[in-house]
């Protein structure tokens, strides 16, 4: 019985040995290219992480610009007052009823 089988994909196979051959090289380099390191199911992914990647540093560049504009806005030679009166009653260290009256320190003692 195996005997006959051998007979029989041996017969089938005479003189399609290349073809066989270059069928399964073709379908080895073909897995590799769709499901390997660089293939193309890992180039999706890197596209997707690299779209992350980016929306991530559009959000950090824009919380950055925001810090800065808080940092400009609290220098001594341009102070922003109101500004400076809101993050004081954010903070707790002026209540809603009381005002706050901001003189310009000309660096004199009295």
């Amino acid at each position: 019985m195996v005997a006959y089988l051998l007979e029989t994909v041996n017969g089938w196979l005479k003189g399609r040995w290349i073809a066989v051959g270059l069928t399964l090289v073709l379908a080895y380099f073909g897995y590799h290219a769709l499901h390997g390191r660089y293939g193309f199911l890992a180039w999706i992914d890197t596209s997707r992480d690299l779209e992350l990647a980016r929306q991530e540093l559009a959000s950090l560049q824009a919380e950055r610009a925001a810090v800065e504009s808080d940092v400009a806005a609290f220098q001594p030679d341009s102070l922003d007052r109101d500004r400076l009166e809101e993050q004081l009653r954010l903070l707790g260290y002026v209540r809603p009823n009381e005002v706050i009256v901001l003189r310009r320190d000309d660096g004199s003692a009295e």
